[in-house]
């Protein structure tokens, strides 16, 4: 006989449908100022695992830019990620010199849940842009697509051209 244990770790709730939020795992809304930042979790959100390749973040976020530019960017946005779990005392996303992983297992992801539902009614990161960064906007219209596909097609694989 197989027995459910409910997880009653804390998370925190990630709405990427619709206007973005963030709560921490008490129910408290986390203010987020960076456009890029917000687009970071989304990123990492619709990965399989929760997890990118660093030079694929910064190829979609800032491919705009020079590559020392791009990770030093990259690194403060995560650095502002890693901030939010030391100061809510959960860890929201951890990182090494090759990727960057959202822990799934810390947060209730909205958008991961409506894979499984027929009925998407919001659009993702709603009024969402990054200007000049084709390869986020490419990303963000394929992730629209998908999820408005009936067939309910897995994310992870929408512009995932990330080598292991």
């Amino acid at each position: 006989m197989l027995i459910e244990i409910e997880d009653r770790r804390p998370r925190y709730r990630l709405k990427l449908l619709g206007a973005f939020r963030l709560a921490a795992p008490d129910g408290s809304q986390l203010r987020f100022s960076s456009k890029k930042g917000i687009a970071l979790l989304g990123l990492l959100a619709t990965a399989g695992n929760g997890e990118r390749w660093r030079p694929w973040i910064q190829e979609k976020l800032w491919g705009t830019r020079r590559p020392a530019q791009a990770q030093g960017s990259l690194r403060r946005e995560l650095h502002g990620l890693r901030q939010v779990g030391t100061e809510v005392g959960v860890p929201l996303i951890e990182t090494n010199r090759r990727v960057a992983r959202l822990i799934l297992e810390n947060v209730d992801v909205d958008v991961r849940r409506a894979l499984r539902r027929t009925t998407r009614r919001q659009e993702f990161l709603e009024g969402m842009s990054v200007v000049g960064e084709e390869g986020f906007e490419e990303w963000l219209q394929n992730v629209r697509k998908t999820l408005d596909d009936p067939s309910g097609s897995e994310l992870a694989g929408v512009g995932a051209r990330q080598s292991s």
